[in-house]
């Protein structure tokens, strides 16, 4: 008899599951046609993870986004429920103040030109700072200088404090200002509009006169290798950011990408030491699965994610050869060539079995690490 009651028991209760469930997971007590799922319209956040580097936190940041005061089509507190649903930790709303002279103005630095072209900017920044906190997310203030794309280029302003004071008729001298409030000049798409990524007259004297701090090595869908050698005779930090204009979900999310970034390794979430380390090239750069930047430090990365396990020794025609289990504790992919061999994907949060001479360590170039135009980093693992 009691083994009776218990099978009708266990068989109401596999019975009812179904309305538990529904009880339990949509809520419309006055609609019951409705069906809404208890997280709909509720942001969640894919987490991006990256381990520590030698004491350094690496912190993910967009340093060129686009808003609904210029030209973008998302408003900046929609900017700020992106970045922190993508996994940022740091961003620069730069909306643009144009650099290009106006003739229509008449005069030199009119305060017409100042109050019209710096106010829309100067707001994106007031509202990035407003929401920011609602998302625990560090705004550095910044603005996009922009002239002719041929000719003159586009500059991001980072760390300024007054954005409507940086305008001038002159474009030099626009870039100038902003280097006078204490800011950081960062050349964006420097291939853009360009047939090579030779120089116009302008960027040639901008750079002459050592008014760049940094320079995007990669820009959207853009990837500028030879940026790699612009870098290191002038000593720039690189990034890779968005320059979005449009949704960051249409071009990287339901394409099944992280959106673009810049790592910055530093050692807390704060304008000074987010300064600090750009000052220092603490950067690494990520776009769509490529990874570039200073090649210890993308050694350093690699090794930092990567855990090797040792598995027992290969018999028969493996005798003398040792297999490895490589385990990627990030978020980010790495492409591998271990040996002479054909390359290996290791994915995000996964493992692999790699086979090598007993007693070696697994030696691997990781192609999609970038450290100079035709050159990725190589390490030799230990296990």
């Amino acid at each position: 008899m009691k083994s009776t009651l218990f099978v009708v028991f266990a068989l109401c209760a596999i019975l009812c599951a179904p309305a538990q469930e529904y009880q339990t997971r949509y809520q419309s007590a006055t609609e019951p046609q409705t069906l809404l799922p208890i997280n709909y319209m509720r942001l969640s956040r894919q987490e991006v993870i990256l381990p520590n580097v030698k004491g350094y936190t690496p912190y993910k940041a967009d340093l060129h986004m686009h808003s609904t005061h210029t030209d973008g089509v998302v408003n900046v507190k929609g900017r700020m429920e992106e970045a922190w649903c993508d996994g940022l930790d740091v961003v620069a709303m730069t909306d643009h103040l144009s650099i290009r002279p106006v003739p229509e103005y008449g005069q030199p630095t009119p305060d017409s030109a100042k109050t019209k072209r710096g106010s829309k900017a100067a707001k994106a920044v007031e509202d990035a700072l407003k929401y920011a906190d609602n998302f625990g997310l560090l705004v550095i203030p910044a603005v996009e200088l922009t002239g002719d794309g041929e000719t003159q280029g586009h500059y991001n302003a980072l760390f300024i404090s007054d954005v409507r004071s940086v305008y001038d008729y002159d474009p030099m001298q626009a870039i100038r200002n902003a280097r006078e409030q204490g800011a950081l000049i960062m050349h964006n798409h420097p291939g853009w509009r360009h047939k090579s990524l030779d120089m116009s007259d302008f960027e040639k004297a901008v750079y002459a006169e050592k008014l760049i701090d940094g320079i995007e090595l990669m820009n959207g869908p853009y990837f500028y290798p030879r940026v790699f050698d612009v870098a290191e005779r002038h000593k720039l930090f690189m990034t890779s950011n968005t320059d979005i204009h449009t949704t960051t979900s249409q071009v990287y999310r339901e394409n099944g990408y992280l959106r673009n970034m810049t790592f910055i390794f530093a050692k807390e979430l704060s304008l000074c030491a987010m300064r600090e380390a750009l000052e220092a090239h603490r950067t690494l750069t990520y776009a769509f699965g490529a990874i570039g930047g200073e090649k210890t430090l993308l050694e350093e990365l690699f090794k930092a994610s990567v855990e090797t396990k040792k598995l027992p020794e290969g018999k028969g025609k493996e005798e003398g050869r040792q297999r490895v289990m490589l385990t990627n504790k990030s978020s980010l992919p790495y492409t591998l060539r271990v040996g002479k061999g054909n390359p290996i994907i290791l994915r995000p949060l996964s493992s692999t079995i790699v086979t090598v001479k007993a007693g070696s360590p697994v030696s691997c170039a990781i192609l999609n690490m970038w450290c100079g135009e035709n050159e990725h980093p190589s390490v030799k693992l230990k296990y």
